[in-house]
């Protein structure tokens, strides 16, 4: 296993915070401002949304990848990556 973690600058266009990989991620998200999560196309209004310092668990298969937009302005989004090798 391999682990990661970074501190995303995440804007209203949508940014890929998690890659496509050959190995299955298991993946923590920490928003200090509200952020909205999904596929490539995500936006505030399709997007899983994480509150206010709010956390969220993911597993993200192998072949898949993870995108987040902010509603406004700029805002961090902290990321802590697992890959089960």
């Amino acid at each position: 296993m391999a682990t990661s973690i970074s501190a995303e600058t995440i804007t209203t266009s949508a940014s890929s915070i998690v890659g496509i990989d050959n190995v299955q991620q298991f993946v923590t998200l920490h928003a200090d401002v509200a952020v909205y999560v999904g596929a490539s196309n995500v936006t505030n209004s399709n997007g899983i949304h994480i509150p206010n310092g709010g956390t969220l668990q993911l597993t993200i298969v192998e072949g898949c990848d993870l995108w987040a937009v902010t509603a406004s302005g700029t805002n961090t989004l902290r990321v802590l990556k697992v890959r089960v090798e």
